[in-house]
Order: C-alpha cells, then structure tokens, then sequence
C-alpha cells in the first residue's frame, strides 16, 4: 500500500516567535486546540500527547525533530484510528517561514 502524504500551507500574520508560542504554550494551545495542550519536554525523542481538560489523551506520538522557532517534527497517533492504519503513527511536520 503506497503511502498518503497531504501537505497543507496556511499564511498568519505574526513573528515566528509567536507563531511558536502558538503551537507549544498551553495557555495557547487551549484556545485553538478545544481547550487541550500538549504534554511533552519539547525535546527531541521525547513522548508527545494532545491532553483534553478531562485528562483523555486522543493523540500520542514523539518528538522527532525540534528547532525553534522554525520547525517542529512530531510523530502522531490518533487512539481512537490507531489499529486501523498499519504502522500506527503519522509524521506531522510544521515548517515557519
């Protein structure tokens, strides 16, 4: 089975540092992101988890790359889908210009 690979481009109007105080900082993350954050160091090999208020942790994955403030590397797996795909994981990339 070949693999998908979806590559989306959005444009905001903000510095990269904020863009990715956007993405890392739960005071953040909980306003765009359905009142969650995510659990993780933010270093390179470490677990990774998007964590609702209830504590339920849908998505869990690791920190495959980090370089602030302009790309982050996370490996993603979705609990509820994760037997359906066969690895189990999604590479999600954000790169900031």
């Amino acid at each position: 089975m070949s693999k998908s690979k979806f590559v989306y481009v959005s444009y905001i109007r903000t510095t990269p540092e904020k863009l990715w105080q956007a993405l890392t900082e739960p005071e953040f993350t909980r306003q765009y992101w359905f009142d969650a954050h995510h659990e993780t160091t933010w270093q390179a090999g470490a677990p990774w988890a998007l964590v609702f208020s209830d504590g339920r942790k849908p998505d869990t994955g690791s920190v495959l790359e980090i370089d602030p403030p302009r790309r982050l590397v996370l490996s993603w797996r979705h609990q509820l889908y994760a037997s359906m795909i066969e690895d189990g994981h999604t590479r999600c990339t954000f790169t900031i210009e």
